[in-house]
């Protein structure tokens, strides 16, 4: 059976059979906090998701296997730096969206929470799916519920709409990576775009655009991944090709953004069976970055693709980033961030010390030269206080110099840290 965001978890538990040695981070880059909800239980997977932007932080705790939708968790920068705290809100959906806490985006003064209902192989869920728009009240973040929910035209119960979520300024992608294509082929995905109205994110909104791959096919989990920086979109579809993986980069039209197909294709130049290329995906200006989990034997890599002067066309990466220190089944690339130029890309299997499935998470700067292949990392990011099958490095974020990840094991509820210089 593929391996699907969802059910990769479950590896947590289960235990890795490599060990590696991991070594502290160097003195520029520490451990500045631990983030906790107020009330924890066990599996609450809290961290399952993350996204930063300045000095808020968002945690999503949702553990598909135990509950039927979760919560998301706010945090913001105290005055004398980051240090370890709950939260200061709590956001939750008016109509108990299923799988709420799926995924988590932020930009500025909103927050953006995906609700994938996921259906499995054998039963379809009975809603599409859907995203939650929340917009900062204008005396800071409280305890609140949608500002907006978002939801496809075309929905299908099972789409798993919300499954990821990317916010850049006014625009919102998301992606349902279980929708059927025009061609009937099942879990072949899509990813939709949505534009904030002139009278600002409120109510039910559908759609702007329909973005679809012009090669779907079957198992093809376009949308698994997303990330926008508002002109452009890209979509990971980590099952393309028997599980080789592609990213979809999608261009905004000068007339704006219209249901269509994908501008440009990425591949990784020795893309196997199984690489999983897309299963995370990450922007910044002009540079994309793709996860590959299941490259190399899952020791798992990064792939980092620059857009050409003339703009984004079919091709290769740029450059490979891996970890010296990975063995099989880190599942390094599970998770992708990148902040200017910063790239960070989690490996939630990594063994740390005796620790099986501890995890850590990579931080690789770009050179002045550009970004070029390499296996040499510039730190190395583990918790303080790990312990075995944390899953450290599920989920990353970065902005800026500010690095937060989280380990949804973590004593069974879960935890996120942030790093810093």
């Amino acid at each position: 059976m593929p391996k699907l965001r969802l059910l990769l978890l479950a590896l947590l538990s289960a235990g890795f059979s490599a060990l590696a040695l991991h070594a502290a981070p160097p003195a520029g880059l520490v451990q500045l906090a631990e983030l906790t909800p107020s009330q924890r239980a066990a599996q609450d997977w809290f961290g399952f998701s993350i996204a930063v932007s300045g000095n808020t932080v968002v945690v999503g705790a949702f553990d598909a296997n135990i509950e039927a939708f979760g919560t998301v968790y706010v945090y913001v920068k105290p005055p004398n730096g980051w240090a370890d705290m709950t939260q200061v809100a709590k956001l939750t959906s008016s109509d108990n969206g299923q799988g709420f806490g799926t995924s988590v985006a932020i930009s500025g003064n909103t927050i953006v929470v995906g609700a994938a209902n996921t259906s499995n192989f054998h039963a379809p869920a009975s809603t599409p799916g859907a995203v939650y728009v929340f917009v900062r009240p204008s005396g800071g973040w409280i305890d609140m519920t949608e500002t907006a929910k978002l939801t496809a035209s075309d929905g299908q119960p099972g789409d798993a709409l919300g499954v990821s979520v990317s916010i850049s300024g006014s625009t919102v992608a998301a992606g349902a990576f279980f929708a059927q294509d025009t061609s009937g082929n099942d879990f072949a995905g899509k990813a939709y775009v949505f534009v904030r109205p002139g009278t600002g994110w409120a109510g039910n909104l559908h759609e702007t655009a329909e973005l679809t791959a012009s090669d779907s096919q079957l198992l093809n989990y376009m949308g698994a991944s997303i990330a926008t920086d508002g002109t452009t979109v890209v979509a990971g579809s980590y099952g393309h090709n028997n599980f080789q993986g592609v990213g979809y980069v999608f261009v905004k039209p000068g007339s704006g953004w219209a249901s269509m197909t994908q501008t440009a294709e990425l591949t990784a130049s020795n893309g196997k069976a199984s690489s999983d290329l897309g299963f995370a995906a990450a922007i910044s200006g002009d540079t994309i970055v793709l996860g590959a989990p299941g490259a190399g034997n899952f020791k798992g890599a990064g792939y980092v693709f620059v857009k050409p002067v003339s703009g984004w066309t079919g091709m290769t990466e740029t450059a490979q980033l891996r970890a010296s220190n990975a063995t099989m089944d880190d599942s390094f690339g599970q998770s992708a961030a990148i902040s200017g130029n910063v790239v960070v890309l989690g490996a939630p299997g990594a063994v740390v010390g005796t620790n099986q499935g501890q995890g850590a998470a990579y931080v690789f700067l770009k050179p002045q030269t550009g970004w070029k292949t390499t296996s040499r990392f510039n730190a190395e990011l583990t918790a303080s206080d790990g312990t075995a099958n944390d899953g450290f490095g599920l989920s990353a974020g970065v902005s800026g110099r500010t690095i937060v990840t989280g380990a949804v094991g973590n004593n069974h509820p879960g935890a996120a840290y942030v790093f810093g210089p």
